[in-house]
């Protein structure tokens, strides 16, 4: 018995109301196959991201899968990235991603979880990303398109095009190669001695140093634990940015990362050290259930998920302070 064949979605879009099957966010009901918190995925579907879900379920016999989903009619997302692309291809065209799915998982991993897994991996979460980019040598197809229908075109076109996308990158070149080749350099770099690191096993903590500042994939990718402290050194002094990884927002199954901790009091007893008082700049932090809570010292400001967007200041307080407190926190 084949599997029913499914309409692409997006939420909020015309014609998305249907009863639908949603993958790696979740919608209010039914089928979900989700890595999100709260999500109603089957235990013996459970993977770390939603691509590696969508493909169990893929795998799953006919009868299972028909019986999981009900009367849904469309399989749909109500944010878009790589994970959620790659989760509707495991369920709509399952035989095509099944025998690519390392390096759908790779795909996967390097955009929810900010790390390198390669080239060709960056290259297929880049090519997502920019798809509608003015770069894109297909952002033609998406003009004055916006809001939902802008994520469910693209989409759509992803699902159309994933020969091309995930088989053909250079195709898409200006997509993804100019800023892969300034992560790829940055990495070596960072390896060569740019980059400096202490971790913290039992407290799953980096501290990690460098002179200037490096991407957010760049930490990840070498800090080798979940929670990770950067201290920017510069000309003109030592700026602060504390994040907590994705991992410990997702629900993982094939390792624990360290449970979070609310760091908005460290952030007010950090501000009680600092001193003197600069205008417009302070210590601040984000709640512990946003996706990457961070702790920083800066200008207040809301960022965007998965975007470095906040402006650091120089900090009048020496790392050894900043680490004792961020450590006596972590431990209590």
């Amino acid at each position: 018995m084949a599997q029913r064949e499914l309409a692409i979605g997006f939420l909020g879009a015309p014609g998305c109301a249907r009863p639908h099957l949603s993958v790696d966010g979740m919608t209010e009901s039914g089928p979900n196959l989700s890595h999100w918190p709260g999500n109603r995925t089957p235990p013996e579907w459970k993977a770390d991201l939603s691509t590696g879900i969508a493909l169990n379920f893929a795998r799953a016999p006919a009868a299972r899968r028909e019986d999981f989903l009900g009367d849904a009619e469309l399989v749909l997302n109500d944010h878009y990235d790589t994970d959620g692309v790659l989760s509707m291809l495991a369920v709509v065209r399952p035989d095509f991603a099944l025998a690519r799915e390392e390096l759908c998982l790779a795909a996967a991993a390097t955009g929810d979880f900010g790390a390198w897994h390669g080239r060709h991996a960056f290259a297929i979460d880049r090519i997502v990303a920019n798809l509608a980019a003015p770069r894109s040598p297909v952002a033609a197809e998406f003009a004055g398109v916006r809001g939902p229908e802008r994520s469910l075109a693209r989409y759509r076109w992803l699902i159309e095009n994933a020969e091309r996308v995930l088989d053909e990158p250079d195709s898409l070149a200006a997509c993804w190669r100019d800023e892969c080749e300034l992560v790829y350099d940055e990495l070596a770099r960072a390896r060569a001695g740019a980059l400096r690191r202490q971790v913290v096993p039992e407290l799953g903590l980096a501290v990690v140093e460098t002179d200037g500042p490096v991407r957010r994939m760049t930490l990840n990718s070498l800090a080798g634990a979940f929670r990770v402290l950067h201290a920017e050194h510069g000309p003109d002094g030592c700026r602060y940015r504390f994040h907590d990884r994705t991992e410990s927002w997702f629900e993982v199954v094939s390792f624990t990362p360290q449970p979070r901790i609310d760091l908005r009091p460290l952030a007010a007893r950090l501000e009680e050290q600092e001193a003197p008082r600069q205008d417009g700049l302070g210590w601040f932090a984000d709640p512990p259930d946003a996706p990457i809570p961070e702790l920083w010292f800066g200008e207040d400001a809301s960022q965007e998920y998965g975007e470095v967007s906040r402006k650091l200041g120089v900090s009048a307080l020496p790392l050894a302070c900043v680490v004792e407190l961020v450590r006596d926190a972590l431990e209590a």
